[in-house]
């Protein structure tokens, strides 16, 4: 679970709360992941109740602040890494990662269900996703243009980088699918696709 070693690992930096969690979570990986606050505190909580962190309640001055003698506070939960998350996230960072995952990408699925009839429609919708690749690929080689000198700004340029080569990859073969799926140039034609 990517997520919850993340957290241990931003945790194992200081002490803080579920928001300065996603906040610091989505600085490092804000172009290639968002969380939502239900999944921060959820996994949170399965992280407190298996031993991996501890929760601290605390109060603070409500945002923005109000005078007068009874003035409310604010009840803050305040997450503390344990050892047994320390062990738990070293030997995360210390296993090799999974690279053979089953390939579940809805656009097989959809290739796969397409029967010959309804190749005009998939071709129509291979296009569109070929013109986000080819958008998001540009997006991000402008971000791996230049190599950063810090760390963070290291490993947040690999990831951009992991994504751009996945992401050509990706474009590559929806190219490859269009040229075998378009019907066949006609003897007065040639298709763009033709050798």
């Amino acid at each position: 679970m990517p997520v919850r070693h993340a957290l241990l690992a931003l945790l194992a930096e200081r002490d803080l709360t579920g928001y300065e969690l996603k906040s610091r979570f989505e600085r490092v990986l804000g172009d290639f992941w968002q969380l939502n606050s239900g999944q921060v505190y959820s996994t949170l909580e399965r992280m407190r109740r298996c031993g991996l962190v501890s929760r601290q309640t605390e109060a603070s001055p409500p945002p923005g602040g109000t005078s007068g003698a009874r003035a409310a506070t604010v009840e803050r939960a305040r997450y503390t890494i344990l050892p047994r998350g320390r062990r738990l996230l070293d030997h995360w960072l210390a296993s090799p990662v999974d690279r053979l995952r089953p390939v579940r990408d809805p656009l097989y699925v959809k290739l796969a269900f397409t029967t010959p009839e309804r190749v005009p429609s998939l071709l129509t919708s291979l296009a569109t996703e070929a013109r986000r690749y080819g958008a998001a690929v540009e997006t991000l080689a402008a971000m791996v243009a230049r190599e950063p000198l810090s760390h963070a700004g290291r490993t947040r340029w690999l990831v951009a980088e992991a994504t751009r080569l996945t992401y050509e990859a990706q474009l590559q073969w929806i190219e490859s699918a269009r040229r075998l799926l378009s019907p066949p140039a006609t003897e007065g034609s040639r298709s763009r696709f033709a050798p």
